[in-house]
């Protein structure tokens, strides 16, 4: 897992439910005191302790939990990684091409040997995309959040239409992005 990730996750945590609750999460997961440092790579399992920790912890649904920070790490990945995407892209763009020319390069360049979710996203009539999540990990709830966050940060909405579970962790999202209405296309979790 990306370091960048997870030191998000820590803001996230912080943000939302104080300063104490990370290191809680952190003992709890069996990593007391373990720093993540954004540049490196980190076991899978790293973010699944931390994130079921975050589940015993508020009582909330893992999936509502990455949904809900997918959306939320949106803009500071955006700010991180803006000089990969190009200035006249608006989120059905952005979505359609995350994964071949910013999402693969950008985990690539850290680590030529991980094996980040394939996450393939087409147009399937005007604002609506099929957005297809193939991964060893099973966090699809993560990457769904992901686009609500990169409709909002693009003034748009995104709205789940249909969802359907391949086998495995393969996940398939049918989602219409619209015109933005300043509501947000997600449940808040923590």
């Amino acid at each position: 897992m990306h370091g960048v990730i997870i030191s998000n996750l820590k803001k996230y945590v912080i943000e939302k439910l104080g300063d104490p609750a990370w290191d809680s999460l952190c003992e709890k997961a069996g990593m007391p005191g373990k720093a993540f440092i954004p540049i490196s790579m980190y076991p899978d399992s790293d973010l699944d302790d931390l994130v079921a920790a975050a589940v015993e912890v508020t009582g909330q649904d893992r999936d509502a939990i990455l949904q809900d920070f997918g959306a939320w790490v949106i803009p500071p990945l955006m700010k991180m990684y803006r000089s990969f995407i190009p200035d006249d892209w608006d989120a059905s763009t952005f979505l359609q091409n995350v994964d071949e020319r910013i999402h693969e390069r950008v985990v690539r360049m850290k680590d030529e040997n991980a094996r980040p979710p394939h996450i393939n996203v087409t147009q399937l009539s005007a604002g609506v995309l099929s957005v297809e999540y193939q991964s060893h990990r099973d966090m699809g709830a993560l990457a769904l959040g992901c686009v609500y966050g990169v409709a909002e940060y693009y003034g748009e909405k995104a709205t789940l239409m249909e969802q359907s579970n391949g086998p495995g962790t393969h996940r398939t999202y049918t989602v219409r992005l619209s015109a933005g209405s300043g509501v947000k296309g997600h449940q808040e979790a923590i």
